[in-house]
């Protein structure tokens, strides 16, 4: 019973996410980028993964 269950519950995520992958390829009309503009800054010699401007 156990075995049926997870069985089931695997193929059903197989399926969902098969349509989604679907559903992502036929949308060639929507933009695939959240971001209108981005500014990229070259620095020279800095170790930092991020820069905070404003900490609350």
């Amino acid at each position: 019973m156990k075995n049926n269950i997870l069985g089931g519950l695997v193929i059903f995520l197989v399926v969902v996410t098969c349509l989604l992958m679907l559903d992502d390829i036929t949308n060639t009309n929507e933009e695939q980028s959240a971001y209108e503009n981005v500014q990229v800054e070259n620095v020279e010699n800095q170790t930092d993964l991020a820069i905070v401007e404003n900490e609350e």
